[in-house]
C-alpha cells in the first residue's frame, strides 16, 4: 500500500516549491571528501593481504 502511494505521488502529485536547499556548505564538502579519501585508502590498504594471510595460515598448519 505504501509503495502505491509513492508511485501515485510521483506521477500525479503536485509539485511543491519548498524543495531542499542546493547550497552545500564548505564543512559538508570537506566531510564528504574526507570520507571518500578514507574509503579509498582503506580499499588500497587491503592489496597484498592475501599473501600475508596465506603465509600466516600456513604457519599455523605446520
Amino acid at each position: 500500500y505504501y509503495y502505491l502511494r509513492i508511485v501515485f505521488y510521483m506521477y500525479f502529485g503536485e509539485e511543491r516549491s519548498d524543495t531542499l536547499d542546493h547550497q552545500n556548505g564548505g564543512v559538508l564538502t570537506v566531510v564528504l571528501m574526507a570520507s571518500a579519501v578514507i574509503m579509498i585508502v582503506g580499499i588500497a590498504n587491503m592489496f597484498g593481504v592475501e599473501g600475508m594471510a596465506a603465509s600466516a595460515a600456513a604457519s599455523l598448519v605446520n
